[in-house]
């Protein structure tokens, strides 16, 4: 049986957290963005003040998912909220990894003095939105068709859970 271990991001870090994430760029709507990120763009968003979180799961030794929270703005009214991402490599989605690693995010929140989780899902992600209702995410609305990517309009469900 496979051992998963979660622990905070580092630097060296960067590299895979970026894999994970171009893939998701590339073949989901996990994400609106198009372009892929480099390692070096990853670090510094790690190192960044707004980046309140980051962890890794590893499996076997090897990284196969992070988690993060981030700002959930740049106004400092908006300081006990943030928002969540998580991003599990295609060969290991849908094994209670993504799970842990929320899990985890949120055990700190209360650490890093959140209030407020927030998740944005684009509504086609039928397994992400499950998966926020069972971990205390409650849908809070839905914006229409502000999302476009593989030619697509996308609508996302904002879902929250106060901590």
């Amino acid at each position: 049986m496979s051992e998963l271990r979660i622990r905070p991001a580092t630097g060296a870090d960067a590299g895979v957290i970026a894999a994970i994430y171009n893939d998701a760029v590339a073949t989901s709507t996990a994400t609106f963005d198009l372009e892929p990120e480099t390692a070096a763009t990853r670090r510094r968003w790690l190192a960044a003040e707004s980046t309140r979180l980051c962890l890794v799961a590893e499996l076997d030794g090897r990284v196969v998912a992070w988690s993060a929270l981030v700002r959930w703005s740049e106004r400092h009214g908006y300081d006990h909220s943030a928002e969540a991402a998580i991003y599990v490599a295609a060969g290991c989605r849908r094994a209670g990894v993504g799970r842990a690693l929320v899990t985890a995010a949120l055990a700190a929140a209360p650490r890093l003095d959140l209030h407020s989780v927030i998740a944005q899902i684009c509504t086609e992600n039928t397994p992400g939105l499950a998966l926020a209702a069972d971990l205390g995410f409650v849908p809070v609305g839905t914006l229409r068709e502000v999302g476009l990517k593989f030619g697509r309009r996308l609508d996302v469900t904002i879902c929250q859970r106060l901590v």
